[in-house]
Protein backbone atom coordinates (compact mmCIF):
# COMPACT_ATOMS: atom_id res chain seq x y z
CA UNK A 1 0.00 0.00 0.00
CA UNK A 2 1.36 3.42 -0.58
CA UNK A 3 2.04 5.93 1.78
CA UNK A 4 -0.17 8.52 2.86
CA UNK A 5 -0.76 11.60 0.35
CA UNK A 6 1.39 9.26 -2.10
CA UNK A 7 0.58 10.07 -6.14
CA UNK A 8 0.55 6.60 -8.17
CA UNK A 9 0.49 6.14 -12.01
CA UNK A 10 -0.48 3.22 -13.15
CA UNK A 11 -1.84 1.41 -16.18
CA UNK A 12 -5.74 1.79 -16.72
CA UNK A 13 -7.40 -1.54 -16.09
CA UNK A 14 -11.75 -2.40 -16.62
CA UNK A 15 -12.11 -2.07 -13.19
CA UNK A 16 -11.21 1.79 -13.45
CA UNK A 17 -14.25 2.80 -16.30
CA UNK A 18 -16.53 3.82 -14.21
CA UNK A 19 -14.63 6.20 -11.99
CA UNK A 20 -12.98 7.63 -15.35
CA UNK A 21 -16.65 8.03 -16.85
CA UNK A 22 -17.26 9.85 -13.22
CA UNK A 23 -14.06 12.05 -13.22
CA UNK A 24 -14.76 13.20 -17.10
CA UNK A 25 -18.15 13.92 -15.92
CA UNK A 26 -16.91 15.88 -13.01
CA UNK A 27 -14.32 17.42 -15.23
CA UNK A 28 -17.06 18.48 -18.41
CA UNK A 29 -19.43 19.99 -15.89
CA UNK A 30 -16.76 22.03 -14.26
CA UNK A 31 -14.80 23.09 -17.18
CA UNK A 32 -16.71 22.48 -20.41
CA UNK A 33 -13.45 19.78 -21.21
CA UNK A 34 -14.86 17.39 -23.73
CA UNK A 35 -16.04 19.96 -25.52
CA UNK A 36 -17.58 16.95 -27.78
CA UNK A 37 -18.19 13.88 -26.93
CA UNK A 38 -20.00 12.30 -30.19
CA UNK A 39 -23.54 10.02 -29.96
CA UNK A 40 -21.21 7.29 -27.98
CA UNK A 41 -21.41 9.29 -24.93
CA UNK A 42 -18.70 9.53 -22.13
CA UNK A 43 -17.72 6.13 -21.53
CA UNK A 44 -16.52 5.78 -25.47
CA UNK A 45 -14.73 9.01 -25.23
CA UNK A 46 -12.77 7.46 -22.36
CA UNK A 47 -12.32 4.32 -23.38
CA UNK A 48 -11.54 4.70 -27.38
CA UNK A 49 -10.98 1.65 -28.63
CA UNK A 50 -7.86 2.83 -30.63
CA UNK A 51 -6.42 3.75 -27.18
CA UNK A 52 -2.39 2.62 -27.60
CA UNK A 53 -2.17 2.44 -24.14
CA UNK A 54 -4.46 4.14 -21.12
CA UNK A 55 -3.09 5.46 -17.64
CA UNK A 56 -5.24 6.66 -14.30
CA UNK A 57 -3.13 8.42 -11.44
CA UNK A 58 -4.63 7.59 -7.69
CA UNK A 59 -3.78 10.25 -4.92
CA UNK A 60 -4.49 8.30 -1.17
CA UNK A 61 -6.38 5.70 -3.23
CA UNK A 62 -8.98 7.71 -4.95
CA UNK A 63 -8.54 7.71 -8.84
CA UNK A 64 -7.96 11.31 -9.76
CA UNK A 65 -6.88 11.19 -13.06
CA UNK A 66 -6.48 9.79 -16.66
CA UNK A 67 -5.10 10.13 -19.53
CA UNK A 68 -4.49 7.90 -23.25
CA UNK A 69 -1.95 7.81 -25.95
CA UNK A 70 -4.06 7.10 -29.25
CA UNK A 71 -2.68 6.62 -33.07
CA UNK A 72 -4.79 9.59 -34.36
CA UNK A 73 -7.18 13.05 -33.44
CA UNK A 74 -8.50 15.54 -35.74
CA UNK A 75 -7.33 15.29 -39.13
CA UNK A 76 -6.07 18.50 -39.54
CA UNK A 77 -4.03 18.14 -36.19
CA UNK A 78 -2.56 15.10 -37.84
CA UNK A 79 -1.52 16.92 -40.91
CA UNK A 80 -0.66 19.87 -38.86
CA UNK A 81 1.82 17.84 -36.53
CA UNK A 82 3.05 15.63 -39.45
CA UNK A 83 4.42 18.35 -41.59
CA UNK A 84 5.82 20.56 -38.86
CA UNK A 85 7.30 17.83 -37.42
CA UNK A 86 8.62 16.20 -40.67
CA UNK A 87 7.08 12.89 -40.36
CA UNK A 88 4.68 9.93 -42.01
CA UNK A 89 1.44 10.76 -39.87
CA UNK A 90 1.40 6.77 -38.83
CA UNK A 91 4.54 7.62 -36.70
CA UNK A 92 2.59 10.15 -34.42
CA UNK A 93 1.45 8.94 -31.14
CA UNK A 94 -1.53 11.41 -29.72
CA UNK A 95 -1.66 12.37 -25.93
CA UNK A 96 -5.65 12.69 -25.35
CA UNK A 97 -7.90 12.58 -22.75
CA UNK A 98 -5.93 14.11 -19.77
CA UNK A 99 -8.03 14.63 -16.80
CA UNK A 100 -7.28 15.60 -13.14
CA UNK A 101 -9.96 16.31 -10.78
CA UNK A 102 -10.38 19.70 -9.75
CA UNK A 103 -9.21 18.71 -6.09
CA UNK A 104 -6.36 17.02 -6.93
CA UNK A 105 -4.91 20.00 -9.20
CA UNK A 106 -1.93 21.46 -8.58
CA UNK A 107 -0.33 18.56 -6.79
CA UNK A 108 1.47 17.20 -10.03
CA UNK A 109 -0.75 14.84 -11.00
CA UNK A 110 -1.19 16.27 -14.79
CA UNK A 111 2.39 16.30 -15.56
CA UNK A 112 3.02 12.63 -14.13
CA UNK A 113 0.57 10.91 -16.53
CA UNK A 114 1.48 13.86 -19.47
CA UNK A 115 5.34 12.39 -18.70
CA UNK A 116 3.71 8.71 -18.62
CA UNK A 117 1.88 8.96 -21.94
CA UNK A 118 5.16 10.73 -24.00
CA UNK A 119 7.04 8.03 -22.44
CA UNK A 120 5.43 5.26 -23.87
CA UNK A 121 4.70 7.37 -27.23
CA UNK A 122 8.36 6.88 -27.53
CA UNK A 123 8.80 3.68 -26.54
CA UNK A 124 6.48 2.74 -29.23
CA UNK A 125 8.38 4.37 -31.65
CA UNK A 126 5.76 7.50 -31.78
CA UNK A 127 6.71 10.98 -32.10
CA UNK A 128 4.18 12.33 -28.98
CA UNK A 129 2.19 15.17 -29.92
CA UNK A 130 -1.31 16.16 -28.96
CA UNK A 131 -3.86 19.24 -29.58
CA UNK A 132 -6.09 21.33 -27.36
CA UNK A 133 -8.73 23.97 -27.25
CA UNK A 134 -7.55 27.47 -27.90
CA UNK A 135 -10.55 27.91 -25.30
CA UNK A 136 -8.32 25.77 -22.33
CA UNK A 137 -5.84 27.97 -21.10
CA UNK A 138 -5.20 26.13 -18.03
CA UNK A 139 -3.87 23.23 -20.10
CA UNK A 140 -1.93 25.30 -22.51
CA UNK A 141 -0.79 26.57 -19.27
CA UNK A 142 0.39 23.10 -18.00
CA UNK A 143 2.16 22.27 -21.64
CA UNK A 144 4.30 25.34 -21.70
CA UNK A 145 5.31 24.86 -18.44
CA UNK A 146 6.26 21.14 -19.22
CA UNK A 147 8.25 22.59 -22.23
CA UNK A 148 5.76 21.35 -25.03
CA UNK A 149 6.09 23.79 -27.49
CA UNK A 150 3.13 24.99 -30.21
CA UNK A 151 2.98 23.86 -34.31
CA UNK A 152 0.33 25.87 -34.85
CA UNK A 153 -3.11 26.52 -34.64
CA UNK A 154 -6.16 25.40 -36.91
CA UNK A 155 -9.90 24.99 -36.90
CA UNK A 156 -12.07 22.24 -36.99
CA UNK A 157 -15.47 22.19 -37.78
CA UNK A 158 -17.91 19.38 -35.66
CA UNK A 159 -19.79 17.11 -36.46
CA UNK A 160 -22.81 19.25 -34.83
CA UNK A 161 -21.49 22.25 -36.97
CA UNK A 162 -19.54 24.07 -34.61
CA UNK A 163 -15.91 25.01 -35.20
CA UNK A 164 -13.34 24.79 -32.49
CA UNK A 165 -9.99 26.50 -32.59
CA UNK A 166 -7.13 23.79 -31.62
CA UNK A 167 -3.22 24.55 -30.91
CA UNK A 168 -1.18 21.68 -31.87
CA UNK A 169 1.72 20.78 -29.37
CA UNK A 170 5.15 19.09 -28.80
CA UNK A 171 7.72 18.12 -26.38
CA UNK A 172 10.88 19.74 -26.55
Amino acid sequence: MPPPHALLVRERTEEDLGACVALATEVQRLDGYPSFVGDAGLGAFVAPDDALGAWVAELDGELVGNVLLRPRSAPPSVLLAADALAVEPSRLGFVARLMVAPHARRRGVARRLLDVAVREARRQGLVPVLDVVTSDVAAIALYEAAGWQRLGELVVTMRDGRDLALLVFAPR
